[in-house]
């Protein structure tokens, strides 16, 4: 099949099969200031967002839980839609930079496919969501497909594994490439979301370690039927 194959015109995701190495240049001292004052505000968002809930925060909630004054708010963020979506980016990308971490250390590793890596980076997260419920309302109810979409864009650190940097090394070290990539991961994540949701917070209609060998097992038959041989 032809690389047109895999070719995606904006607004829909795409994958970068180039990924350059992040040069991480050492932070001066306003820089760590600025820095900490940025992750307090949204330890703050987070902690208000989880607790009263978003509609019930306020700027200057935020603002005051940080210590800072309203108006640094807005010298990081634009409104309080911004950094609840700084948040989610944060938070979800903090988790599957932990889970791709946890996965090179797997001795299975080598003899892993690529979609036996999907299911062992999905337990990782579903696992994760189970100890933190809290951090599973926030995400699972906010993370949309444009925020994944843009992931790159609005990354803090080039270091951070976004999920296209994930996926594209993940190809390209198996040697396929994926049909129809952005309805591919679409469906993997809203299977996985909106079905975890439910399972993990209610147990409907089974309990989380139930619903597992079912869920893996979709999530395999649909990631491999995407799959081809690079030409």
């Amino acid at each position: 099949m032809q690389a047109e194959s895999i070719r995606m015109a904006e607004p829909q995701f795409r994958i970068n099969h180039s990924i350059p190495i992040p040069v991480i240049k050492p932070l001066g001292k306003n820089d760590i200031k600025k820095k900490k004052k940025r992750e307090d505000l949204m330890n703050s968002a987070y902690g208000l967002f989880t607790t009263i809930g978003y509609s019930h925060t306020t700027i200057l909630s935020i603002a005051v839980k940080a210590g800072v004054g309203k108006g640094t708010f807005y010298n990081y963020f634009k409104d309080k839609e911004d950094i609840r979506n700084q948040l989610i980016l944060s938070r979800a990308t903090s988790l599957l930079n932990n889970a791709v971490a946890q996965l090179q250390e797997t001795p299975e590793l080598p003899n892993m496919t690529f979609s036996d890596k999907i299911v062992f980076i999905t337990n990782y997260i579903i696992d994760a969501f189970t100890e933190d419920t809290d951090l599973l309302k926030l995400i699972s109810k906010s993370l949309t497909w444009s925020l994944l979409r843009d992931q790159g864009k609005m990354s803090e650190h080039g270091s951070e594994i976004s999920l296209t940097s994930f996926v594209a090394e993940a190809l390209k070290n198996e040697h396929v490439r994926m049909k129809n990539p952005d309805l591919t991961i679409f469906t993997l994540l809203e299977m996985a979301n909106s079905t975890c949701y439910s399972v993990i917070l209610n147990k409907e209609p089974v309990d989380i370690e139930h619903f597992k060998p079912y869920l893996y097992r979709n999530i395999k038959l649909l990631t491999e039927d995407a799959l081809e041989p690079e030409d």
